[in-house]
């Protein structure tokens, strides 16, 4: 059996509300991105009210790119 302590499941994620390291306030995740490759989660989905980036979906939601992220009681705590 494989272990699971390194692993964020995404029913943990999604609708948490996504901060950065420093604070700023990013949004409610709707969507993760994954690299098949990899297994890496890419990019964060958040709602389409969040204008955070300039890069958004077809749905018009916000898309910002991770290059870490972890979990703590109340958010999801990310680095871009």
């Amino acid at each position: 059996m494989m272990p699971m302590t390194d692993r964020i499941f995404i029913s943990l994620i999604a609708g948490k509300m996504a901060v950065t390291k420093d604070g700023q306030l990013l949004g409610p995740i709707e969507d993760i991105v994954i690299d098949t490759s990899t297994g890496l989660v890419k990019y964060l989905i958040l709602g389409p009210s969040t204008k955070i980036s300039d890069m958004v979906d077809d749905m018009g939601r916000t898309v910002i790119a991770v290059k870490k992220m972890h979990l703590d009681r109340d958010y999801v705590i990310v680095s871009r």
